[in-house]
């Protein structure tokens, strides 16, 4: 008899951490997309790179186990032979395939001294959940130079997102 109530109890604890580490695992979640800015790119112009990304079912694989899907945070970052002071603005858009397009992240008046990594202004308000979920997510980077890069220059970013499980 206590073997059968100590599994019992034993088997209830695994779901429940098993249960509580999917949960965290749903409910934060990277997302990180790589464009590059080309060698002679003009400078003081607007301009943009697409890089195809993951949806939450490709990273969680449980897209449907989640809703409000929200911006924590995010950042841009180049090597650490290159400064983010190269650039005039930043801004990160997401879509479902070319539609959908939101932005996520910005910042403006990118001092010259910053290093090779900034964190950008988020976009809180604005629920992700249709795009996120499409499994045809894709990144859009916007940007002003301040002078055309001598070589080619990658550039991370990566966004943090939350989320609420359903219930």
């Amino acid at each position: 008899m206590k073997n059968i109530f100590l599994s019992a109890i034993v088997a209830t604890a695994t779901l429940a951490s098993c249960s509580t580490v999917s949960s965290i695992l749903q409910n934060t979640f990277p997302y990180t997309a790589t464009v590059l800015v080309t060698a002679g790119s003009s400078a003081n112009v607007q301009l943009s790179n697409i890089s195809v990304a993951q949806s939450i079912n490709q990273i969680t694989d449980s897209g449907a186990n989640v809703k409000d899907i929200r911006v924590t945070n995010a950042t841009v970052s180049v090597d650490s032979n290159s400064s983010m002071g190269m650039f005039s603005s930043v801004k990160i858009y997401i879509s479902n395939g070319g539609s959908n397009e939101t932005l996520v992240a910005s910042r403006e008046s990118i001092p010259d001294n910053v290093g090779s990594s900034l964190s950008l202004d988020v976009n809180s308000s604005q629920k992700f959940d249709k795009v996120m979920k499409s499994g045809n997510v894709q990144a859009k980077m916007v940007y002003v130079l301040k002078k055309s890069p001598t070589s080619d220059v990658s550039v991370k970013t990566s966004i943090g997102f939350n989320s609420v499980p359903v219930k």
